[in-house]
């Protein structure tokens, strides 16, 4: 046995040499296949990740990171791990980001701003090449220590005033005009939003749509009708029932987070609402099953996949280029799922089982 001699020591650990030979190749087109630093022809590339595979060779990363000066790691901070919104973005992120070469570290910071500045903190201490965030909304020093010493750092989903920095965003504004625009135009007058006013100073991009849509069709606002919330569930429920409780309680609900929207769904079942002839619904969000319910649930649909792919080209590009180009900023545009929780007729199910389920669906549907 090999090992510690006169001992029952371990193994030596398989060096990158073992693998030079056991694919029958040199240690150098080895490093170039791991390191993706030079071309190898697909059939000597698939040797060599063989040979690795059979002797379970472990890349030493450390030794690697002192000679390219990048990890091939990068962190993605996001606020909760619950949100289906934000597996959809890490899907994303982690899709470009495998594609090209790069692995991730994932960190949830639960809305808290000391969290979020742990782990930016600690992924800055592992060596990490940049990282992709959802900001809780709160400044820190450190952030823009992270901005002078030009560590590629990408917003997603909300950005910091005066940060420079890379950001992608949905459509706020313009999918809460036309979700509140749709309530209107269905006969609505009394529309009660749940929003998070604001964060860490921001006005609220979504409220803001709430509150054009009202203006442009010359109806004024009810303050009561304003309900502040973060994104949690029970907080919907809680406005949803301050909103009921009102001796004049609104027609219809926008709700802007997913989250949000749930708790709504609770708070109407528990007071036995009944959606839509009682109270419409509008969420801001869609879920993988909101096609399924019933009814079913009308939501501004953002493109959560995309969004995290384009964070994630971003920061990628300026991890490898390294460029002082200005901040860029990418709005990604939303639409508008119009289903039966609304009120409106007409609703096609096709689509959303299309979306589920791929083109199969419309030709059971049709046949």
């Amino acid at each position: 046995m090999n090992g510690i001699p006169g001992g029952q020591g371990e193994a030596p650990p398989i060096t990158l040499n073992d693998v030079a030979r056991a694919a029958g190749v040199s240690a150098t087109t080895v490093s170039h296949v791991i390191n993706g630093t030079r071309f190898v022809a697909p059939a000597t590339t698939e040797r060599v990740m063989w040979a690795i595979e059979q002797l379970r060779y472990e890349v030493n990363f450390n030794a690697r990171n002192l000679k390219t000066g990048r990890s091939q790691v990068i962190g993605v901070l996001i606020s909760d791990v619950t949100n289906p919104h934000f597996s959809g973005v890490v899907r994303g992120v982690e899709d470009v980001a495998t594609r090209a070469g790069y692995q991730m570290i994932l960190c949830n910071t639960d809305e808290d701003p000391d969290k979020e500045l742990t782990y930016l903190r600690m992924l800055r201490s592992k060596g990490v090449d940049g990282a992709l965030m959802v900001p809780t909304g709160v400044r820190h020093d450190y952030m823009d220590h992270l901005v002078q010493a030009a560590f590629p750092l990408v917003f997603v989903d909300r950005v910091l005033p005066d940060v420079p920095c890379d950001a992608v965003l949905a459509d706020n504004v313009g999918g809460a005009h036309a979700a509140v625009s749709h309530l209107i135009g269905l006969g609505h007058r009394r529309i009660g939003v749940i929003a998070r006013v604001e964060r860490g100073g921001i006005p609220s991009q979504r409220l803001q749509g709430y509150r054009d849509a009202l203006r442009n069709h010359g109806i004024a606002e009810d303050p009561d009708l304003v309900r502040d919330a973060n994104a949690r569930r029970e907080e919907g429920f809680e406005q949803t029932i301050a909103l009921l409780d009102f001796a004049e309680p609104p027609t219809a609900i926008f709700s802007t987070h997913n989250l949000t929207t749930m708790g709504a769904l609770a708070a109407l079942d528990a007071r036995g609402r009944r959606i839509p002839e009682d109270v419409a619904l509008v969420g801001f969000g869609d879920f993988e099953w909101a096609p399924l319910m019933r009814p079913r649930l009308t939501t501004v649909v953002q493109h959560e996949h995309a969004a995290g792919a384009r964070a994630a080209d971003f920061l990628i590009d300026r991890i490898e280029r390294r460029t002082g180009d200005p901040p860029r900023r990418l709005v990604l545009p939303v639409e508008l799922a119009v289903r039966e929780s609304c009120g409106a007729s007409g609703y096609s199910r096709v689509p959303d089982l299309e979306r589920l389920f791929g083109p199969v669906a419309a030709e059971v549907v049709g046949g």
